[in-house]
Parts: structure tokens; C-alpha cells; sequence
């Protein structure tokens, strides 16, 4: 498989330097959460006087934005729907001036929404809002502004920065001498010795809180405090150091990229070479076919037209089950799989999650591991972690060795129930955040756009979990939940209320103004025995 191909296809959703996307995976959020956005867009910019349809959608796409992570649109919805509460109340008019403002406001929206699409995340959390937000927050308290200046002033602050740049002499980039590198190396794996002290201090102080002794547990914790500090100061020091050598010509000619993808087994981090790595596929242990206790992944390349081209029965095993560690038991509803070959064997690894495709420098492994046949030498990753390269031909041999009993073995420690979760929600962008949220976290998920549709699912499925919300057509949340507790088997089942207000006979309320990731994650594990 081509270099290229290995990097499309663990394609990761980017993110700002200061702010994630809460969705990283589905397309098809995005997809819908423009689509919603882009009418409002329209709508304030061709048909502004529809104030309440524009109100009830900018509701839901603002707590979309700040679902997603997008807080520019957030903040820029946030200003227009309080506006159109100030015009609904009668405290301002729209006139001609507010629809100037709005037709500007949503052509910035606009620009955005493209950001969000190319994926240039970092671009968009840097657009210049400020303005906008200034002139909509004198319309809505009906202060007198011109709407035709909204935007000018910052072309002038362009022009002034881009004049005051071909004022300066372009630098070029500082070269510095590779001999140093050695030096700089060496003081970054001290630190990371001192961070394994550390590590044996807080040790100590477990042991002394568990023995009651306040005093060392005191001089611990100041100590750790200390040291710690310390060492962030050091590792940052070095990171802005270590920086610059990247940048130089020299070292980038002395040293050559090692490429792989970092992936997580057993709780821990290891990196395997994409020499190795034929593709990289996600695939439900449903569709497995079992052969003389053997598993095998049926693997099917297709050529152009869509026809299948090749059709492969691949052995699969788990990675953790050669690796120290405690085994994931939570398990995805689908598998993370690198189809990896050499010397014309090929099997799939399976692993907790891929984390991404890197390139970075490959250090030799150090003596103390040279017993680990299985790992052929350390990288650093982006926080200075030293991750284990994995040797594949070496364990591509021991997976071969494996008998099949040592393979149930390992399967039934990892083995779980996999809980059902229905959705209940009429906005289908929500419905989707909510969905990839849960399926990511190993959670097999339905959905159901009000509560006729859920009503009909409870009677076929038996759910573990229902995420509801209150304001929907045909038959509402609060009605929906009357009827569920009525019927026996749902009588204990826990109910998670994601709405604008709380639902009676709901467990757990979540407003959807206050909705973070975590947060429902960590009240789902709550209500979950």
C-alpha cells in the first residue's frame, strides 16, 4: 500500500490549537450542522422578518456550535438571537439599518461555515468577531450605529499590517549548529528520569496518607509540588529549543522521518512502522468468521467500478494480548484493525483505538530492553512521551504461535456487555452529536425523532439507557416517558433528559445550554450499574 494511502485512511478530523471539536469522526454531523446553519444564513440575509422561525432555529444551531466546539458561531448566534428576542419583545424595530447588519453578520457566518468544511479549524477560531458582536449588541439595547461601516475597520487594520510587514526585512530562519543536538537530547531524557522520581514520590506519599503519617505525606506533596514545577518549566524550555533545531536544514538532512501510527492497547501507547501496515479498517466482531477457533476478518478490496476485486480471509488477533497492561473493558461496537503483512503473511491487529498517522525520529532501544524482541526501539511523540515501536515481524511470529485456547482465554477476560441506548430527539444534527458521542464510548445506539417513533422501538428493542428530549412533534418528551414507565420492563430503566427543561419521571436532566462530552459520559456511567 502507498505512503498515500495509509495516510488517507486514518484521516483525522483537525482540530484548533486551543479548542477541540467535540466530534472528530462523523462527517455526517458536520453535514447536517452546515446545513442548518447555512438556512439560517439565508434566512437572515434574504428573509429577516421571520423572526420567530429564525428564533426557534437559531435555538438549536447555537447549542449546536457550542456542542461542536465552534465558538465563533456561538458567539456570533448567541448576539443574533438575542437580538431578534429584543425585536420580538418590541424594544427594538427591525428596520432598514438592522437588515443591513444582519445581511453582513450572516455573510460572516457564512465564511465560517466554509472554514468548517475545508476543516481549517485553526483559521476559524482566529477570525475577527469583534466588531460584529459590538454592532449587534448596540442594535439590541438600540443604540444608533451605522451598519455600512461594519467591516472596514478591519481591512484598515489589514492594510496597516500588511504595510507595517513589507516595511521589514524578511529574516530567514536561524540556523543552528546540529553538534548541539546531542546536548539538548540528553538534557530532555534527564527530565524524563527526574518525571520517573517523581512518579516514586507519589508512591511515597500514597504509602504515608494509607499509614496515617501527616508529616511525611506533607513533605511529600511539597516536594512533589516543587519538582513538578520544575520540570514543566525545564520541558518547556526544551520543547521551544528543540523547536528551533527542527527548523534547521541540517538536522533535517542528518536525520531521517520514521513514519507510523501511534495506537493505544491495553491503556498504553505504541507506534507501529507503516512499512508494515497494508490498510487500516474498523469492522463489527459480528461479522467475524470462525474457523477452527481462529477468527478471521473477511477482507474485501474493490476495483474502481465498485465491483469487488479481491476477497481475502484475514486471522485477526488482539494486540493486547501479547502487551503488559490491563485490558480495555469497555470495548467499541466496532474494532480498530491494522492489516499488516510481511514475508507474504498477512493478519489484522486489533488494537483500543488508532490515534493518528505521524512521521517523526526513531531512537535506538535502550540496553535494558534489549530481552523485548516484540519492540525495536522509542520514538517521542508530540508531549515528549517515549512510545515503543512495535517489531512486527516479531509479532506477527508470536500471534502465529498462539494456540487457539490461548486466544478464547484472552477474549473472555475482555468480553462485556455491550449496553443499548435509545435516542429521542427531533433535531437531527442533535441526534447525531448525541449518537457518535455514545458509539464511541461502546455503546450500540438507536434513534427516534419524537415519541411515537421511540414507542414503537421500545416495544421491539429492550434499551439500558434512553437519552430524551422535552419539545418534540406528534408526541412530546414528558408524554413519552408517562407512557414508558408504564410499561413494565421499563419501569427501572435509567432515562437521561437532554433538553430545555427537566422531564418528570426522568433520572437524570442535562440542559442542553450546559452540554459537554464528559459530562453526559460521566452521568451515563452513573445511572449504569
Amino acid at each position: 500500500m502507498t505512503e498515500e494511502k495509509t495516510k488517507s485512511t486514518v484521516q483525522i478530523f483537525p482540530s484548533p490549537k486551543t479548542h477541540l471539536p467535540l466530534i472528530s469522526e462523523s462527517s455526517a454531523v458536520i453535514r447536517n450542522y452546515l446545513s442548518e446553519t447555512r438556512w439560517l444564513v439565508k434566512a437572515l440575509k434574504e428573509k429577516p422578518n421571520f423572526a420567530r422561525e429564525i428564533l426557534r432555529v437559531l435555538s438549536v444551531t447555537k447549542d449546536n456550535s457550542r456542542i461542536l466546539g465552534f465558538t465563533p458561531v456561538y458567539k456570533m448566534l448567541i448576539a443574533v438571537e438575542n437580538l431578534y428576542k429584543a425585536i420580538l419583545d418590541e424594544k427594538i424595530v427591525l428596520n432598514e439599518n438592522l437588515m443591513v447588519l444582519l445581511e453582513k453578520v450572516s455573510a460572516k457566518i457564512a465564511e465560517m461555515c466554509i472554514l468548517i468544511e475545508k476543516g481549517e479549524f485553526e483559521e476559524l477560531f482566529e477570525t475577527e468577531i469583534r466588531q460584529y458582536l459590538l454592532y449587534l449588541d448596540k442594535a439590541e439595547v438600540g443604540e444608533i450605529f451605522n451598519s455600512e461601516y461594519l467591516g472596514e475597520e478591519k481591512a484598515n487594520l489589514s492594510f496597516i499590517q500588511q504595510t507595517d510587514t513589507e516595511g521589514e526585512e524578511k529574516d530567514s530562519i536561524v540556523n543552528v549548529q546540529s553538534s548541539k543536538l546531542g546536548q539538548l537530547v540528553n538534557a530532555h531524557e534527564e527530565m524524563i528520569a527526574r518525571s520517573y522520581i517523581i512518579m516514586n514520590q507519589v508512591e511515597i506519599l500514597k504509602n504515608a496518607i494509607r499509614d496515617g503519617d501527616m508529616r511525611t505525606a506533607r513533605d511529600s506533596y511539597k516536594q512533589i509540588a516543587i519538582d513538578s514545577q520544575n520540570l514543566q518549566s525545564s520541558l518547556l524550555l526544551s520543547h521551544d529549543q528543540l523547536m528551533s533545531f527542527i527548523q534547521d536544514d541540517a538536522f533535517l538532512a542528518q536525520h531521517q522521518d520514521f513514519q507510523g501510527f501511534f495506537v493505544f492497547s491495553n491503556g498504553r501507547k505504541y507506534l507501529i512502522p507503516s512499512e508494515f501496515v497494508d490498510d487500516v479498517v474498523t469492522e463489527s466482531p459480528l461479522n467475524y468468521e470462525e474457523k477452527q477457533n481462529q477468527k478471521f476478518l473477511v477482507y474485501i478490496q474493490e476495483n474502481e467500478s465498485g465491483s469487488e476485486r479481491n476477497r481475502e480471509e484475514i486471522p485477526i488477533y488482539s494486540l493486547g494480548s501479547l502487551l503488559p497492561g490491563t485490558a480495555l473493558h469497555e470495548r467499541s461496537v466496532t474494532d480498530s484493525i491494522i492489516i499488516v503483512s510481511y514475508q507474504s503473511q498477512k493478519i489484522g491487529i486489533i488494537v483500543d483505538s488508532i490515534h493518528k498517522f505521524v512521521s517523526l525520529i526513531q531512537k535506538p532501544m535502550p540496553p535494558v530492553f534489549e530481552h523485548f524482541p516484540i519492540l525495536k526501539g522509542l520514538a517521542f511523540d508530540e508531549k515528549y512521551d517515549m512510545i515503543p515501536i512495535l517489531h512486527i515481524p516479531e509479532i506477527l511470529k508470536k500471534f502465529r504461535a498462539m494456540r487457539p485456547y490461548d486466544v478464547k482465554k484472552f477474549e473472555s477476560m475482555v468480553k462485556k456487555h455491550v449496553n443499548r441506548v435509545l435516542i429521542v430527539e427531533d433535531s437531527e444534527t442533535t441526534r447525531l452529536i448525541e449518537h457518535t458521542i455514545l458509539e464511541g464510548n461502546g455503546f450500540l445506539v438507536e434513534e427516534a425523532a419524537d415519541g411515537i417513533e421511540a414507542m414503537s422501538k421500545i416495544k421491539e428493542t429492550q434499551f439500558d439507557l434512553i437519552l430524551c428530549d422535552d419539545e418534540m412533534p406528534r408526541m412530546d418528551g414528558e408524554i413519552f416517558l408517562d407512557n414508558v414507565r408504564r410499561m413494565e420492563n421499563y419501569a427501572k430503566v435509567p432515562v437521561i433528559a437532554v433538553s430545555n427543561m427537566e422531564i418528570p419521571k426522568a433520572d437524570v436532566f442535562i440542559a442542553k445550554s450546559d452540554f459537554k462530552r464528559d459530562d453526559l459520559i460521566q452521568k451515563i456511567k452513573e445511572v449504569i450499574q
